[in-house]
């Protein structure tokens, strides 16, 4: 079999090397071209199967203005408890929110649940707390980000285009369309995305519920002029005043919510229902890995061998993988996705792992998915597996390792 012109070898190892470092150093000095950025270099990690990006406002405020400035596209959600508890019960839901560029983690349980597993969350990045922050950064009439409301109540979005555009903020409203109660379909016809490429925004704040929302952006991001999308359903009643934002000594004790219910009665009924698939979740999800905890067990270095075979590529897997040290995983992981053939993922050389390389595992899944390829594993111990399935990653376990071991199911997926 002939290789592919870039794979230099049957079987590579690949060295460990400092990238973070390296990123920073090309920023610092404007030259961002000279080395790529992609989800593999992301600081992306796990929670309970969903990405996190471990950044603040500040961060989140950045990576908006990069993307603006580059005219790059950027589509970021902000999960929640609701946003955590349709992951589970629709795996297109959890595929959407994987599509997304940047994931700020938002609600004080999610935060409580990153740190019992150690992902390095210090806040959360509510969206509204992010359209905040634009919005009062200083007004300079040649740099104010162009927003674009989509959706809301009726009314809404057109107040919020009136206060925005009456103060000296680092943000201003292009125009606002509420396409009322319609289906997908009919929220996509042309002359609607017409309407808000004409705006020429750089930001369109999406408010039509979180589901029909994040289906409209997946549906229509490519369609659209402007760079950064997020669904943000709050943020239009905020800005128009109708419906008042917690104070902050409310927010920092993790009450907001009980605010929203005074604000929104009708939301009492979604905030239980999701209060007690979160409780499930803790005991079925969250208890396995705590009980399970991968630590580092030894001084072996994280290292990935790439091995090309005819059906699919394996990438060996070996020693103690975690977030410092996983140079040599992202670079195999980078390479094999643009390959666009299924991976089987070896772990026979594995000692431990953390929710960092679960997060980067996920963003090899993303890529994956997108070209129709799969993640099949081989070789796992038996409390890592646990671990995979606690965060939603079922993977199929390959047909080599089940000839080999004799009859075992299709996939490994635990009934929790």
């Amino acid at each position: 079999m002939t290789k592919p012109a870039h794979i230099i070898g049957e079987a590579e190892q690949i060295e460990d090397v400092p990238v973070d470092a390296v990123l920073d150093q090309h920023e610092a000095s404007g030259d961002v071209r000279a080395i790529r950025r992609d989800d593999f270099d992301r600081d992306v990690w796990c929670l309970l199967g969903l990405p996190v990006d471990v950044t603040d406002v500040s961060g989140a405020m950045g990576e908006i203005d990069r993307a603006v400035r580059n005219n790059k596209r950027l589509s970021f959600v902000t999960p929640n408890v609701n946003w955590l508890v349709r992951s589970f019960r629709d795996q297109n839901a959890r595929k959407e929110m994987l599509e997304a560029d940047l994931s700020l983690v938002d609600g004080a349980p999610l935060v409580a649940l990153a740190k019992l597993l150690g992902v390095p969350t210090t806040s959360r990045v509510a969206g509204s707390d992010l359209f905040e922050a634009l919005r009062r950064r200083p007004a300079f009439a040649s740099e104010k980000l162009r927003v674009f409301f989509f959706g809301g109540r009726n009314g809404a979005a057109e107040t919020a285009m009136q206060e925005l555009n009456r103060e000296k903020s680092g943000i201003e409203a292009v125009g606002c369309y509420n396409p009322g109660f319609g289906d997908l379909d009919s929220m996509s016809a042309q002359p609607i995305l017409d309407k808000i490429n004409e705006a020429k925004p750089d930001f369109v704040v999406v408010a039509l519920g979180a589901e029909k929302g994040q289906a409209w952006i997946n549906r229509n991001q490519t369609r659209l002029v402007a760079p950064v999308l997020a669904h943000l359903g709050a943020v239009i009643d905020f800005t128009a005043g109708g419906i008042s934002r917690a104070p902050r000594f409310i927010q920092k004790i993790g009450l907001e919510w009980v605010w929203r219910i005074k604000e929104e009665p009708a939301l009492w009924r979604r905030y239980f229902e999701d209060g007690l698939s979160l409780a499930h979740i803790a005991v079925a999800r969250l208890l396995p890995q705590l009980l399970f905890a991968s630590r580092a067990t030894s001084d072996t270095q994280a290292s990935a061998r790439v091995d090309i075979g005819s059906a699919k590529t394996t990438i060996v897997l070996a020693g103690d993988i975690h977030q410092s040290s996983m140079r040599p995983i992202r670079e195999a992981f980078r390479r094999v996705a643009a390959m666009e053939r299924d991976v089987c993922l070896d772990f026979s050389g594995v000692a431990s792992f953390d929710r960092a390389f679960l997060g980067l595992v996920l963003m090899l899944e993303k890529h994956l998915t997108k070209s129709g390829q799969k993640i099949y594993i081989n070789s796992i111990r038996p409390s890592h597996l646990r671990v995979l399935n606690a965060n939603q990653m079922g993977y199929p376990i390959s047909e080599a390792a089940a000839r080999q071991h004799g009859a075992l199911p299709a996939t490994h997926q635990a009934a929790v």
